[in-house]
Order: structure tokens, then sequence, then C-alpha cells
């Protein structure tokens, strides 16, 4: 039975799965840490990629040919949409992700992009520039997996991913106004794009440390946020490893 893949850009967000997890050895991959571990009898790989896409595509890539995994699921932080409802601590899964850089710049809209007249890359007969859906039928388990009573709450929806991360209101309400997006994050749409090109189901797990716009990092809370979206990861988790 092929492995489970569980990554993160750093050990932090992963951390508080590793007690719940049995048989740990740590592993590298090209430079990259992580661990090989097992949960209800079932393989799984832990890799922590590094910040940012390059790094995750590295990462991502040697651990795909590597381990071949049945599928990958992201956990980590991320900053929260206000205006998708989204509260410090909440736990978003993705739908989608959106590559807030990959594009033509669109005069007529200061926050939008228009896609790329040419594919990034092409799989069973469709094209993709700078969206890149995720397994829908892993985010539904994920999200059923959470519905019991949590002192969160659980969101689901398209995820954008930027390299300078968004610090006033006005951009961030016109990202969300142009993509009604939930969360934002720098890694989730280099890995979107390598698990389509692997042709492996992809699910993206995370937690609001802090809102998006206005930096104001006295209200910003990455604890909690690693310690909800590893709980929502591994109510999925074992919910699936006892399925399989």
């Amino acid at each position: 039975m092929k492995p489970i893949l569980l990554m993160s850009a750093v050990d932090a967000e992963l951390a508080p799965l590793l007690p719940h997890l049995h048989d740990k050895e740590p592993l590298t991959m090209a430079g990259r840490t992580g661990y090989s571990a097992s949960l209800n009898g079932r393989t799984l790989i832990l890799l922590t990629t590094g910040p940012g896409a390059i790094n995750t595509a590295q990462s991502l890539t040697v651990a795909m040919e590597r381990f071949s995994p049945e599928f990958i699921v992201q956990v980590g932080c991320g900053g929260g949409f206000a205006s998708a409802g989204v509260s410090v601590g909440d736990v978003a899964v993705a739908t989608e992700e959106i590559d807030a850089h990959m594009g033509i710049e669109d005069y007529k809209q200061k926050e939008g992009l228009l896609p790329l007249p040419f594919p990034l890359m092409e799989r069973r007969g469709r094209a993709f520039t700078h969206r890149f859906p995720l397994s829908q039928g892993l985010a539904d388990e994920v999200i059923a997996a959470i519905k019991a009573p949590r002192p969160f709450t659980h969101h689901k929806g398209p995820f954008i991913s930027a390299s300078t991360i968004t610090a006033t209101d006005e951009r961030a309400q016109g990202l969300y106004a142009l993509y009604g997006t939930v969360m934002e994050s720098m890694e989730g749409a280099a890995a979107a794009h390598i698990a389509i090109h692997y042709d492996t189901p992809f699910v993206e797990i995370r937690g609001a440390s802090n809102l998006v716009g206005r930096r104001d990092k006295g209200a910003w809370d990455l604890p909690v946020a690693f310690r909800n979206s590893c709980a929502c990861a591994l109510a999925f988790l074992r919910q699936r490893c006892t399925a399989g």
C-alpha cells in the first residue's frame, strides 16, 4: 500500500501531530528533513519543505519520485480573509489554489490577473494557468471528519498563494472581491501544481494565524493555528487510515 505524504513549510506546523504517530524515524530527502511514521498501520511520510514556492516544488518533487504517495496532505498556517468570515484560530480546507503572481497584469483591475496566454501544464485534456483545483473528495472527507464540536469554525473554499505577503486592508479586500478566497499562504499553489503533474490527489488544511490585511503581529497566534490545523488533519487521517 502506498504511503500518505504530509507536508508543511516549517517543522512547527507538523509538530502537534508527532505525539499521535508511531514508529517515528527521522529521514532526509535531498537536504530536506522529515519523518517516516505510522498511524493505524498505515505508513506516513512527513516532509518539511521550507517556506515559499521554490522550496515547496523542489522538496515535493523529490518526495514524489521517492515515495509515490497515495495522496498529499499539506498542513500549516495562513492568513484568513475576514471578508470570508474567518477568525484567528479557524481552520480552512482548500477547494482550489490560485497563484496570485502568475498571469498578465490586468490594467483595469488593480488587484487582478488575466490568465497567461499559454498553459503552464496540460493534464487529462485540461490546460492549467494560474488556478489549480484540489481533490474535492479529500476536502469533503476532511470536512466530514472535523464536524464534531470544536472551539473554532471550519471553512472550505479557494486559497490564494502569494510570494509577496498581503499587508494592507485595501489589497486584502480587492483579492477577496476578485477570488472569494478564504486563506492566503506562500506554498499551496506550488504544491497543487506538482500534485497535478504527478496525478496525485492533494488536500490542504490551514489554520488562520492572522487575518490578511494590515500587519499587526500582536494579534497573531501561530501556536493555535498549528494546533488546530493538525487536529483537523489528525481527525481526517484517523478516519482514512481506519477505513483503509
